[in-house]
């Protein structure tokens, strides 16, 4: 009888012990929807710095996986909020290895093209005082790419019309680029360069605002060179583009 009773206590002891430990992994869960609720709040109030503050936090206490890849895409915006994107790049590359398939991996990439977009803005208001042609866009060639891929890799995504808009701005970035590159071949009399350079912007960037004045120097590279019929040639092809 006595074994039987201890058993029963035992088993007691047990459920109460297990329904304890339910209880406390309940209140743990709701705490920490609060404070995420909490910092979501502080991101839509643009309250950037205390919510990396608190995010960071919460990453670091290894809270349950209902919300650690949340609170990376909310790093992720709010670094780039604030421009520092070091960090930004470093959730990024954390948030691509651990989540490679995440429903929201769009926006991961879009974030990641538009940090290279703001570091080639960065880099080119830096360096007004200096030629455009010495400034190398690398950020803006990189973003263009990643564009690009964006484009086919999620047709679908709710963010291919900001896509196609940053990518026209990017197209007149770099035409612009290698237009004063042309520009500064032509000042020096360099008149195949000229239009080697010219071919470029013409295959890469048929639609942007430098197109006529590429063929306005072509042309008169091909006239300083004494190719006359092929002058002619653009001079009727800038003629039927004027507007």
């Amino acid at each position: 009888m006595l074994k039987k009773n201890i058993l029963i206590i035992f088993i007691l002891l047990l459920i109460h012990s297990s329904a304890c430990s339910q209880n406390t992994q309940q209140k743990k869960i709701i705490q920490e929807k609060i404070f995420y609720e909490y910092c979501k709040k502080e991101l839509k109030e643009n309250k950037f710095d205390s919510a990396i503050f608190h995010l960071e936090s919460m990453k670091k206490k290894n809270i349950s996986n209902a919300y650690s890849d949340k609170i990376q895409i909310n790093l992720i915006y709010a670094y780039y909020k604030i421009e520092n994107f070091h960090m930004a790049q470093k959730n990024i590359k954390e948030f691509i290895e651990l989540y490679p398939k995440h429903p929201n991996i769009d926006y991961i990439f879009y974030i990641k093209s538009l940090i290279d977009i703001s570091l080639d803005k960065n880099i080119f208001f830096k360096i007004l005082t200096i030629k455009t042609y010495k400034s190398d866009p690398v950020y803006a060639r990189k973003a263009f790419f990643e564009l690009k891929n964006f484009l086919y890799s999620y047709p679908k995504s709710i963010y291919i019309t900001n896509v196609k808009k940053d990518l026209f701005y990017l197209k007149q970035r770099l035409s612009k680029y290698d237009f004063e590159i042309l520009k500064y071949y032509f000042n020096h009399k360099k008149y195949i360069a000229v239009i080697n350079r010219g071919e470029e912007i013409l295959q890469k960037y048929p639609e942007t605002s430098y197109v006529i004045e590429t063929l306005n120097y072509m042309q008169q590279s091909f006239i300083q060179l004494k190719i006359f019929d092929t002058a002619k040639k653009i001079s009727k092809i800038i003629s039927l583009n004027k507007f």
